[in-house]
């Protein structure tokens, strides 16, 4: 870590889209970071550590966690930043139609692992760190759309988990009080990522609400990944902030 190292942010998601933004914005404002992605990294920089893991598998947790831990046990890290931006779509369909299969390994990806990244982050930054959560979340999590109740059901749920977080860590009766750590669970917009990709290859028949996604694109309302990623990297820098807000791209 170098001297210009004392913020470590951990981001979730950096083979693509708002990931890879993030962390090419946090590297160029002199972060630390480690990435998660399935896939290889594709950024080379000496302040960036890429993690090739499946936040699907539980084991994953593990590996970032004991990654994480030695970099602030042995640093002196004033700010912490997590951003849980990796999620899954999910089956795009009827809820009669979602297997419990597919719906379980959803939850570990869109649920379990975020909610588990903000106990380890608080479980190991230093006390004395400033501590940034941003969960990446979805119009979705807190309105109701044909054909995305898994998706909407599992960002509903991370939304709730941070709330949670905050109320739990602005507590009198918590064991290891912080002083400072805010939560936001930020609604990026319709982003063009791999997701809508995904979305709008999918044929009527099999997810009858497609034509929404189509709308995006003949809408122009589709906003490039850096966009929301500079959003969510000046809450990470910035201070003054409730233990739990919500924020939409642009407002």
């Amino acid at each position: 870590m170098t001297a210009t190292s004392d913020r470590f942010a951990l981001v979730t998601g950096t083979s693509a889209g708002i990931g890879a933004a993030v962390t090419s914005q946090l590297l160029d404002r002199g972060w630390r970071v480690v990435g998660v992605a399935r896939r290889p990294g594709a950024i080379a920089h000496s302040r960036y550590t890429h993690l090739a893991v499946d936040l699907g598998e539980v084991d994953s947790l593990r590996v970032i966690e004991d990654e994480i831990a030695s970099l602030l046990r042995h640093q002196s890290v004033r700010r912490v930043g997590l951003v849980n931006n990796a999620a899954a779509p999910g089956p795009l369909a009827a809820m009669e139609n979602v297997s419990p299969n597919d719906l379980l390994q959803l939850c570990a990806v869109n649920v379990v692992a975020p909610f588990s990244l903000m106990g380890i982050v608080v479980r190991q930054a230093p006390p004395d760190a400033a501590v940034r959560i941003v969960n990446v979340s979805s119009g979705a999590a807190v309105a109701a759309y044909p054909g995305l109740g898994p998706y909407s059901a599992t960002k509903a749920a991370l939304r709730m988990a941070g709330m949670v977080l905050a109320a739990e860590v602005g507590s009198p009766k918590r064991e290891r009080p912080r002083s400072d750590i805010a939560i936001l669970s930020y609604e990026p917009g319709a982003v063009d990522t791999d997701m809508q990709v995904y979305a709008r290859s999918l044929g009527r028949d099999a997810f009858p609400w497609v034509d929404m996604f189509h709308a995006f694109v003949e809408r122009k309302m589709l906003v490039p990944p850096a966009a929301p990623a500079a959003e969510i990297v000046k809450f990470l820098e910035s201070d003054g902030h409730p233990g739990f807000s919500e924020a939409r791209f642009g407002r």
